[in-house]
């Protein structure tokens, strides 16, 4: 990318408006608020009935964010920006008796004074906040389902430390603050419900409980309380326990006696104790400040694992298995080894991209200029290739994160290329992802050319593959028939393609195979034999940029430029500009030809204040998008591309990429937003019911596991296994079992490998667990 260029995009990026945008048949979005974790910054993560994760991320510089589902394999995230929920910071998570999620938000941090509670039912999705409920305050702090199905939340307002607690029936809101009850506290923070259905609030001044009646307050003058300040309280359903983080100590409760977790008894720090999680005799603790370690107790063994930056929360889940999460990643251990997931490898990286290409099997491939290498996007899944993705995929290029351009070649091969003093180009053999072992990676070494500063790519019919340069005026291909690098330099050809110092704007190839390069002051055509240059010099064009071309079934060329639209049949130019279209600018940064033979632009217009957007033209008319008028997300269209199905990928300068189609997006179904559902007969945080908690003992497994769960009396117990559909691929046949631990081993040898749900009823109750079949 120019330096003129990355100047026009920082402008942009600061003048840029954000807009919320209505659900349209006509537009999808992509961009890393509503992608992966939805952010970089995470304040909660929780495990649902089915075993998922959910925790909320956030762009703070784009008042952007999501709450993001995570079932081991795929993301789904339900974003501010796309209207589900009120503000872009995810405080805290819940789940109802029916599955239905309720999500606690605020949008203070980044000046912006909105927030409140948002519910989905898998359908629809319904926001209360202070212009539309009781609810005092919309700066969410914590959320819990009693087992009554009440929604109770804790509110604040960071100004004047005044909050309190709301209630929700289904239908009547209760609000409790110090003003109008005996709450003691209205500085609140996380909250949540024990068997008995009390209520546990942390507060500044104590640990609060509420049974329906009485508020009790427990501080260190009457209490077992270490520390007044209590930033985290969690409920162990296994044990009828009660934790609480004081900074200072984990201090427990069981009802009668307290005990605690601190540095004279723990190898853990002696302040920064921010966040805990228990179930049974395994405890995590989370730190704020300090040398952010983690630190996991797993029923005999201490350890601490170093975090990047601060931990906001913990979770343990069914399988035993320890989570984290804080500024900049979410953290797993399984026991033996630690996954981080975090915005560089969990969906698009960054919301500034150079380039998009869609390969064959229309798997969309970003080049992401925020250090966020080649992102793939294989719908629903995604895979990042960057130095900062954590070992979670492939690492092919390990000293650049400047993803620029992809292509396919005739062998299906695709390649990725990496921009830098030290870049490369990477060759995925069958574009088989899967195996990187196969991958090559092409650098100045091995090709025997240099391969710095990578910009577009394109594939001929011939099987070559061709690379420009982001600060030369030069290309190089790569045979596939002598395993060989050639560079062209165009500029020492003679001709003014590019100009001294400047480089390929784009590379693309035509249905006769001629390949066309796009310079900063020209353009070149390679017919397999020769080159031929069009500039200023032999043609009507104008001295400037050219930056893309296309073409129709015609054979007519259409190319951006600088200075307008130009038509080209072999013979006669035609010039489209501001003066004879509705294009607002002259600057055409992108051209596409789509299946029908419209044109399609992204016109700018350096002029303040600047007024762009998105053309189309069929031969007869014009048609103008913008983001007043249609679903653009904004008025800078950087670049285009046509999948498999007929829809229309928009680069957008500073805001991702949209996916649009005008007579309707097709394809994308695979963007699951239902809720899997998953009762049980209990509320229970990690959604396991207490008396009759079910595990799967190995989980990943390879052909056998075994169910162990504990009957309370003896039940008739029948026993399925569905497949992500909902299709029951096997039943467990069962007797009446008795009031004891029960073992029941399963062999799925038959099944392949992948995810199960394994559904046990005992009489009117089931529960469900998650398979993991290897």
């Amino acid at each position: 990318m120019t330096m003129k260029r990355k100047l026009f995009l920082t402008i942009i990026a600061l003048i840029t408006i954000q807009k919320l945008y209505s659900q349209s048949a006509n537009w999808k979005y992509i961009r890393p608020s509503n992608t992966g974790l939805g952010g970089d910054y995470y304040q909660c993560i929780e495990v649902d009935r089915c075993g998922n994760k959910w925790t909320g991320g956030y762009l703070p510089f784009w008042s952007q964010g999501a709450v993001s589902r995570f079932d081991d394999t795929v993301f789904t995230c339900w974003s501010n920006f796309d209207g589900y929920i009120p503000a872009d910071r995810v405080y805290d998570v819940a789940f109802d008796n029916n599955d239905g999620l309720w999500v606690a938000t605020n949008g203070i941090g980044n000046g912006i004074a909105n927030g409140g509670i948002a519910h989905y039912d898998g359908t629809t999705w319904t926001q209360y906040t202070s212009l539309n409920s009781p609810l005092p305050e919309d700066d969410m702090r914590g959320i819990v389902v009693d087992h009554n199905n009440n929604v109770w939340a804790t509110f604040l307002n960071v100004q004047t430390l005044a909050g309190g607690v709301a209630k929700f029936d289904g239908t009547t809101w209760t609000i409790y603050t110090p003003g109008n009850s005996n709450l003691q506290s209205g500085s609140v923070d996380k909250i949540d419900v024990d068997l008995q259905n009390n209520i546990w609030i942390g507060s500044n001044l104590g640990l609060i409980k509420f049974d329906g009646f009485n508020w009790i307050l427990y501080n260190t003058q009457n209490s077992g309380l270490s520390n007044n300040d209590v930033t985290d309280v969690e409920y162990d359903e296994t044990t009828n326990k009660i934790y609480a983080a004081t900074g200072i100590s984990i201090d427990i409760y069981d009802g009668t006696n307290w005990s605690h977790i601190n540095n004279s008894n723990a190898p853990v720090s002696t302040t920064g104790l921010w966040a805990v999680d228990a179930r049974g005799d395994s405890v995590i603790i989370a730190t704020l400040g300090g040398t952010y370690l983690t630190y996991i107790y797993d029923g005999s063994t201490w350890i601490s694992h170093q975090e990047p930056n601060h931990t906001n929360d913990t979770r343990i889940d069914a399988e035993g298995n320890f989570w984290t999460c804080g500024i900049g990643v979410v953290s797993k251990y399984d026991g033996v080894s630690w996954t981080e997931y975090n915005s560089k490898n969990s969906g698009l990286t960054g919301m500034f991209n150079d380039d998009i290409f869609v390969d064959s099997k229309n798997r969309a491939w970003f080049g992401s200029s925020d250090n966020g290498g080649i992102n793939m996007f294989d719908c629903p899944r995604w895979q990042d290739y960057n130095p900062y993705n954590a070992g979670v995929w492939p690492q092919p290029i390990t000293y650049t994160g400047s993803g620029t351009g992809t292509t396919e070649d005739s062998y299906g091969d695709i390649w990725m290329l990496f921009s830098g003093v030290a870049g490369g180009a990477v060759q995925i053999p069958n574009g088989d992802v899967n195996n990187p072992a196969a991958w090559t990676v092409w650098e100045n070494v091995n090709s025997g050319i240099s391969l710095q500063f990578l910009s577009r790519a394109a594939a001929d019919q011939s099987g070559n593959v061709w690379v420009g340069y982001d600060d030369a005026c030069s290309v190089s291909k790569f045979s596939h028939a002598t395993n060989s690098w050639t560079n062209y330099n165009l500029f020492q050809l003679g001709q003014i393609t590019c100009g001294a110092g400047s480089g390929i704007e784009s590379i693309r190839v035509d249905d006769s195979n001629n390949v066309w390069v796009c310079g900063l002051a020209g353009l070149a055509k390679f017919d397999q034999t020769k080159w031929t240059f069009y500039s200023y010099l032999n043609t009507p064009m104008l001295q400037g940029f050219v930056m893309d071309i296309a073409f129709d079934t015609l054979g007519n060329k259409w190319i951006a430029t600088e200075s307008g639209l130009y038509k080209f049949d072999g013979i006669n130019w035609t010039n489209y500009n501001s003066s004879n279209t509705p294009m607002f600018g002259d600057w055409v940064k992108t051209v596409l030809v789509d299946n029908a033979g419209t044109i399609w632009v992204g016109v700018t217009n350096q002029t303040f204040p600047y007024p762009s957007g998105l053309f189309s033209f069929d031969g007869t008319t014009w048609t103008t998008y913008t983001p007043s008028n249609s679903g653009l997300p904004e008025k800078y269209v950087e670049r285009l591309a046509l999948d498999t199905l007929g829809n229309i990928w928009v680069v957008t300068a500073s805001n991702g990429c949209a996916i649009f189609n005008p007579n309707g997006v097709i394809g994308y179904s695979c963007l699951d937003k239902s809720l899997q559902n998953c009762t049980t007969t209990s509320i229970s945080e990690n959604n396991v019911n207490a008396g009759n908690a079910l595990t799967a003992i190995p989980n990943p497994f390879s052909t056998t596991t075994t169910l162990e769960f504990n009957l309370s009396e003896t039940k008739n117990v029948s026993i399925s296994i569905t497949d992500v559909m909902g299709r029951i691929v096997k039943t467990i046949p069962t007797n009446y079992l008795q009031s004891e631990k029960n073992k029941i081993t399963i062999d799925l040898s038959e099944l392949k490998s992948g995810i199960y749900f394994c559904k046990i009823y005992l009489n009117e109750n089931r529960q469900t667990i998650k398979l993991i079949k290897n």
